[in-house]
Formats: structure tokens, sequence, C-alpha cells
């Protein structure tokens, strides 16, 4: 029946071109177009009606569109399309071309968009191609011819960047009502703006087009840049190809051509121009009657022995315009069809061609066995952009490969580009044989093994991009004991529902034509938090066949926290026959790459409700309601530290390990998250060294009275998510020891009047003593040098102090004081140092280390410093000579060794000058 009516449009096409022909050939004298011609081509038409079948039944009547009769059961055939025709006798594809003058209400905008609609099995797959830096709408509306929105779709990307420019999506279980409307031609399609894009509304009808269900190229046609007119226009093109004579069949939906006066017997001119300087091919066409909304042109055409190359290359752009108004013409870049579709496969072993080779077909090859998963998409330009997985098996060969009556073909050996199971590419220079082969889903990819001799094959077919595609790849489920495999598409969308897109590939067990087959998402959490349970989810049970598109469910927050996580497996399950009682290991994989938007998370802001124990709960074990029986178990506190990194507190919100929070119970408490448990320690306040300090609302701590913008709201610093008023001082809260009392941080007003916060940390003093003396006491901000041994007692020849056990450090202390020793620090260090009756010293500068030039001594309990007396110089230059404390005559040392005081001394900002009003200082400060 399908070729029936296919013969039947070549006949109505037939009628249209003789009677076109003749009006093109009055007309092409008086054109000034560069290779005007009239369409060559050889017309053969024959009548169908002979070559109808014959029909046993007596109630056989003729279809809407049908050339022959048929059976109708019970149900009249002018009945039929008002129930639910057959989505194969009604046509399955439709197109829309939205602009200005398209949409329910006429716009101004000079925006032009196209798309491509198909029904398949209740749901409605579209693609939309929007012109170039034109901004993606917000929402994608269906109505109805009254205006009223039937549907409203959210406009979505696609990680492919193959379908850039183009919006993509499903509307799944369309109404029985509403496919009437669009079999009817009587439902519109809106892409609606942001609000604040400064964009208009544009929609079209929806209809189906003839040419739209064989389509291969397509071009979305814009207004010239020279064209200015407050209704712009807008076009698309729909293009296919006669596979014996290469001609090429061209749709034309389009407005805003036309000039006002043109109403009746307008030429209008078709012209597609060739890349690389080659001659344009233009056509004209007679139009009896003008449509104000829309017009349709069909007509056919060739560009000689080069066009489907460079056509299927996007090097082929078309122009269309009237010959009485050329400045509003309309052009555009002819591509690959408006679609998004991509094209998929699972890599398994070949299926058998028929049943009796089923069983030798799945027991042909032993274990272990690969698998794999193949993605092409198509660019505009018509390159194949492919990606490829493979694991289990050693690759030696890589190819796509073309399937025909005659034999196979190579398409491009790929060999080269594999390499760590991946495979990531661009066929660049497809033929159009190629790309026809594509659509079709006539092309394979075959993965050939070097050591095992295994072969995995898998047709590229078209896939629609659903919800689901929106992750950027699919999850294989493989097993190396079974040669079947299959790929799971997965994704979660903002409502936080779960879409996924099944494909099974390979030979089914015990002979079956189909496989059955149940699917599970299991959940292997050892590091989320494993004190909650490990569930099992059922996703489908006895699904027959090898696809499932289109499906969805709705999982808990915590199985949607584990899907991010990447802790949870996909399993498909086959199902043999019931001769058949053996085991079947499952095809698992895991699902890895799927992004969870935030407010699913278990972590996010929204609370679970809190656990209540239930009568059929074990005492170990206490379950949350209202979210698919989430249960705890009830470990110890030794247990919960050992397994958990995270921590639950009495709300039931569960907190990463190392984070930190505000107390809700207690607003002054800070806590944080230690390796599965909760630790809470009050605010700590800084001491404020004024008086009248006053505490603010809702803060803990006081501040000075000086700080005025104490109160304002809008002049509050936010600090770990904590609120602190203009003047507060705090310490901060630091996981895992809590408030840090070293550091110091402040809510101040910045130079632009704006609350900043600024941290600093208690500045320590230099140590003088080597790194290994270093000691860190508990609780202390700096490193202090460890104490000094104590000094060892001088023991005589006295026999009574030989005899007397040594002395304690507190002894030995004493003993130095009572007989006229000092007690002195240096470099402001803390330490004290003991210096007998007498001894002399150089004192230590942190900067410089010992200092000779100046000496200390110990005299009868005082300590004084004294320079090094210099000799009197009577010489005219002196010298500075390094390491030395006196200057010296200039004639009397090397001149490599000096360097002149004085220019030292006045050059500002220098070292010696910094070490000459350090030792003023250290001078001075001894002195007094």
């Amino acid at each position: 029946m399908t070729q029936l009516l296919a013969n039947m449009r070549l006949v109505v096409i037939c009628v249209v071109l003789l009677h076109l022909s003749g009006a093109r050939e009055e007309d092409l004298d008086d054109l000034s177009i560069q290779k005007k011609r009239r369409v060559v081509a050889k017309v053969r038409c024959k009548n169908v009606k002979n070559e109808c079948p014959k029909l046993e039944c007596t109630n056989a009547v003729i279809l809407p569109g049908a050339c022959c009769k048929t059976c109708v059961m019970s149900t009249p055939a002018v009945l039929l399309p008002k129930d639910e025709p057959p989505e194969d006798v009604t046509g399955r594809d439709f197109a829309v071309l939205l602009n200005g003058r398209t949409s329910l209400t006429p716009m101004t905008t000079p925006r032009v968009a196209t798309g491509r609609l198909s029904l398949r099995r209740g749901t409605l797959h579209f693609s939309f191609l929007l012109e170039e830096g034109a901004p993606a709408p917000e929402s994608i509306q269906f109505m109805s011819d009254t205006g009223d929105i039937l549907e409203i779709l959210e406009a979505q990307p696609t990680p492919y960047e193959a379908t850039n420019n183009r919006l993509c999506g499903t509307w799944t279980r369309v109404p029985k009502e509403y496919k009437s409307l669009l079999r009817e031609e009587k439902m519109w399609v809106a892409l609606s703006p942001a609000e604040d894009s400064g964009e208009d509304v544009i929609s079209g009808l929806v209809a189906r087009y003839t040419g739209v269900d064989t389509e291969v190229f397509s071009s979305l046609l814009i207004p010239s840049p020279t064209a200015n007119q407050t209704l712009s226009g807008g076009g698309t093109a729909i293009i296919s190809v006669d596979r014996k004579t290469d001609s090429l069949h061209v749709s034309l939906v389009f407005n805003g051509v036309f000039g006002p006066s043109e109403s009746h017997n307008t030429t209008l001119a078709v012209q597609l121009t060739p890349a690389r300087a080659l001659s344009p091919v233009v056509d004209t066409i007679v139009l009896s009657k003008i449509a104000s909304d829309l017009n349709r042109v069909e007509y056919m055409t060739t560009l000689g022995n080069s066009s489907l190359r460079l056509l299927t290359r996007g090097h082929v752009s078309m122009k269309v315009w009237s010959q009485a108004a050329p400045e509003l013409a309309l052009e555009g870049l002819v591509t690959s069809r408006v679609t998004c579709n991509v094209f998929s496969t699972v890599l398994s072993l070949p299926e058998p061609e028929n049943l009796e080779d089923a069983v030798s077909a799945y027991t042909a090859y032993s274990p272990p066995y690969g698998a794999g998963w193949a993605l092409v998409t198509l660019s505009n330009e018509g390159d194949f952009e492919y990606e490829i997985f493979i694991k289990g098996m050693t690759v030696e060969s890589l190819k796509l490969e073309t399937q025909h009556r005659k034999g196979h073909r190579v398409v491009e050996d790929i060999t080269s580009s594999f390499s760590g199971n991946w495979a990531n590419g661009t066929y660049s220079r497809p033929t159009y044989r190629d790309l026809d082969a594509l659509l079709r889903g006539k092309i394979e990819v075959v993965a050939t093994s070097g050591d095992s001799g295994h072969v995995l094959k898998g047709m590229l077919n078209q896939v629609a991009v659903t919800e689901a595609l929106r992750s950027p790849q699919p999850v294989l489920l493989s097993s190396p004991q079974i040669p079947m495999a299959a790929i799971v598409w997965i994704a979660v969308d903002s409502a936080c529902v779960t879409h996924y897109d099944v494909m099974v590939g390979g030979p089914p067990p015990s002979g079956a034509t189909e496989p059955f087959w149940n699917l599970t998402l299991r959940e292997d959490d050892t590091e989320f938090d494993p004190r909650l349970d490990m569930n099992i989810l059922s996703l489908e049970n006895e699904v027959k066949g090898k696809e499932l598109f289109a499906h969805s469910t709705e999982l808990s927050r915590l199985s949607l926290s584990r899907l991010g996580s990447g802790v949870t497996y996909l399993e498909l399950v086959l199902i043999q026959s019931e001769e058949d009682t053996s085991s079947l290991p499952p095809l698992t994989g895991l699902v890895n790459g799927v992004i969870v938007p935030p407010k699913c998370l278990l972590d996010s802001d929204v609370a679970l409700p809190p656990p209540v124990i239930h009568p059929d709960d074990t005492p170990d074990r206490i379950c949350i309601p209202n979210s698919d029986k989430v249960c705890i178990k009830q470990l110890d506190e030794s247990q919960g530290a050992e397994r958990s990194h995270k921590c639950k507190d009495a709300d039931n919100r569960v907190f990463e390990d190392g984070s930190s929070w505000q107390s809700p119970a207690n607003t002054c408490q800070m806590c944080m998250c230690t390796k599965g448990k909760i630790k809470c320690q009050d605010v700590m306040c800084l001491k404020l060294q004024c008086e009248g300090a006053v505490t603010p609302p809702g803060q803990c701590c006081p501040v000075c009275p000086s700080d005025h913008d104490i109160v304002r709201p809008d002049k509050m610093c936010i600090f770990d998510d904590v609120r602190y008023s203009v003047g507060a001082e705090w310490y901060p809260f630091l996981v895992p020891k809590g408030f840090d009392k070293c550091v110091t941080c402040r809510c101040q007003t910045s130079s632009r009047g704006e609350p900043s916060v600024t941290c600093a940390r208690l500045s320590c003093p230099l140590l003088i003593c080597d790194e290994s003396m270093f000691e860190q006491k508990p609780g202390a901000c700096c490193s202090t040098c460890k104490p000094p041994a104590p000094k060892p007692t001088v023991i005589t020849g006295d026999s009574d102090v030989i005899n007397n056990p040594p002395l304690s450090e507190d002894e030995y202390r004493a003993n130095i004081l009572d007989t006229g020793g000092c007690i002195y620090k240096e470099n402001s260090s803390t330490f004290q140092h003991l210096a007998r009756n007498g001894e002399e010293w150089h004192p230590s500068v942190a900067s410089f280390g010992i200092y000779q030039c100046i000496t200390c001594k110990c005299k009868d309990g005082n300590v004084t410093c004294n320079p090094k007396q210099c000799p009197v110089l009577t010489c005219q230059k002196m010298v500075q000579v390094e390491n030395e404390c006196c200057p010296r005559c200039q004639d009397s040392v090397d001149p490599s060794q000096f360097f002149p005081p004085s220019r030292k001394a006045s050059s500002r900002g220098t070292k010696n000058k910094k070490k000459a009003n350090q030792r003023s200082r250290y001078q001075r400060r001894n002195s007094g």
C-alpha cells in the first residue's frame, strides 16, 4: 500500500511538472539571470490502479488519498480518521515555518525558525533550527488553532556540539484529541523567549508538507541583509533525492518575498549556488495565485555530477526571490536534514539472520565476550562525528561499513583513532551514498578482535533526542559470559524525574527471536553514607524486544544522591524459556556521569521528615516515613566512626565530613562533622578594650559602642553562613579543632561603604634558636624555643661538694643570683638567661645573630652593654671593612674589602642603613 501511495504521488508530480515546464518556456527569454534553463528530465507515467491487489473481503473501501481499495474489519472507512487512524496510513512526519508573518498574531520580529516533527508510538519528537545568532527560547508551546495552550515544554540544550542552533525534545503520551488536531493540521507551535530578552514570540502551523517523510537536505531561508520591511519574510526548503536519477525534489514553504502589487501570475526564481565559484543553477516558477500567509512550491532540479557531493558537505546555498521584488529575497545554506537525531547502536556479537541459526549464533563463540556502543552525530557540514566505546576485548580493526545487496563497502577505517577502549574522531569527507546509508540505517560499526577472533557489530539507527538522551553518553551493560549487551541512556530533569531509554543487542538466549528481560537499579554504597540501606529498585519487568524509549520513574532523594555519586549499578536480567532452566548472569554497568540537580539531592536544604520507629521495624533500625522506606541502621558510636564519613543530626539532616554550621537549636553554638561525629562548641567572644560594649540583637558577642552601624540589617558581614554586625570581632570556627584563638576576624566597612571581613593571625616573634629547638605548647599560638639545659655544677676537690648530689635547676639559679649573677633577655624573647657575676658576652640580634661590636657584662646583679671603643683616625678617607666594628684608613685596606660609610649611610632604604638604625636602637635600649 505504501508503494502504491508513492506511485500515485509521482503521477501527480508529473502532471504538475508538465504544466510548469510550459509556463517557464514562455518567460525564460525575458530573464537576465545567470545560466537560465528549463528543468531537463524524462517523464514516465503509468496507471497504478491496474496493479492493485485482489481482495477477498466484501466491504473493501478506498481510503482518503489512496488508489486501491482496502479491507475494513467493522468500521466504515469514512469513520476511521475520526477515531484513531493508524500512523502508517495518515503519515507521521510534519514540518513548520515560524516567523512574524506565520504567527497567530503577526509580529514585527525579524526572527525565523523551522522545525520537523514526527509522531511515533504516541510520542511527538520535535527538532527546531534557529537562525545564526538567535537566542534560545525559554519554552516551546503547543497550541490549538484557537490559541489555547495544549502543552508547554522546557527548551533544553543537547550535549552534542553538532546540534548547535537546534532545539530538540519529545512530548510523551500525547492525548488522543491532540493527535487528531495534529493530523488535521490544526496544531500550532510557538517558541517563547525569556521575558527579559527583548525578543518576540514566533509561531507557525504544523502541517504535513510534501517530501518531509523522505527529506534528506534542509534549508532555513532568512531575509537578505538588504531587505527592509515591517513584516519580514522567511522560508524553509524540504529536499529529497531520487536514488535512480540523483535529481532533487524541492518543496518550498515561504512568505514575504512578494511586493504589495503582486497577486497573480508572479514569477518566482529559485537559485542553488555551489561553492568554489561554480555556476549557479536558477529555476523559475510561475505562481497563478499568491497567498498572504504561506506559499508552497514544488519542483525538481539537479546540480549536475557534483550536486550530491557538494550538498552532503554543506557547500550549496539557496536563494529565493520574486522577479518583481528582488530586494525581498530569502537565502540560506543547504544542510543535512533539520533534526537533532543521533545515530546509536549496541556493539555485540552479530545476530542471526534467520531462526535456524539462532541457537548456533549464541554458542558459536566461547567466553569471555566483549561489548560496546557507538554514537554518531551529523554536523551542518555533513561530517560524521563519532564516539565509540569497547571493553572486554583487544581491538585489531575498527571500521564503518555499508550494507548493499552486492556486498559490504568500507566507508572509513577508524582503527588508528582507537586507544584505551575509546575511539573519538570525525569522518570529514562523506559522500551522499554514505549520508543516505546513515539516514536509512545501513551503516554498521564492525570491531574485530586480534586474539579471540570475536567480531562485534552494530547497525547505527536513528534515535530521537529524548529526555534520557540529555546525558552525554549511555551506560554499557555487559557480562563476559553472555554474548549480548545493552546500553541505557539515563538522565534526571529539573523536576527530579529520572528518564531512561534502553537498547539491547546480540543473539538472544535459547534461540529466541526477541529477548525477554528485566531491568533493575542496584545501589552499592560504600562511600556516600553506609548507614542507609542499599536499595534494589525494579524499573522494568518482563519487557519483550530490543528497544524501550521515553520511560521515566521517580526515585527518592537518597537514590538520586547515589545515582549522581556513581555508586549505582544498572542490571539487565535475561529471561529464558521455560524449557531452559539454567541461570544467566545479569548484564551489569556502573552509572557514571549523571548530573542530578542540587535540589534533588539528600544533602539539600529541604530536610527529610524525622525518623520514627514503626512496629514492623527491627530494634536496630528506624525508617523515615514518606520517603520510599528509607531506613537507617542504628550503629554504635565506634561503628559509626569507622563506617561513615558523614554526620546526621537530630533533624535528620546529613552533613559532609569536615563541614561546619550554626546550630539550629542554639544560634550561639557552632557545630562540625568530624569522621561521622557531630561536635558543637559555644561561641567564644573576644575581650574588648572599651567601655559600654553592647550586644546587637541576634548576635552572640558584644561590640564597642563606637561602631554605629551595628543595628542596620543591610550592613552585615556573612562569614561561614553566619551574619555579623559591623564592628564585631570573632574567632573563626575551623574543623576539626573548633574556634581558633590565634586568628581574629573583624567586620568593618570598606572604602566603598560595603561591609567586608578581614582576618589576621596573631603575629609571632622571631626565634633565635635552631628549628630543632622549636616547640608548640598545647593551646599556644606561637612556637617557642625550648629552655636551655641547666649549666652543670662546678665540682671542686672538696670532699663535701663531691659527696653532695647535683643541684636542681632552681637551686642552681638561686646560687648564681646570690653570688652577684644577672638575669637578662635577648631579642624580645620570653626566655631568661643567667650570667655569673663578671661574665661578658656579645648580645644576639634577630636579623644579625651574635653582634660582636657590643659587649655586655654582668656586674653585681646589673647588666651593662657598651659598644666597642674605636681608635681615633687622622686620615682624610675612612672605610668600613665588612665584619669589623671600627673603620680604617682607606690606604691600609684592599679596595675590594670596603665600602664608603658615608654613601651607605645616606642611601635611604638600604640594608646597611637598617642595620645602623637597629644598632643605635639596641644601644639606647641597653644603655637605659
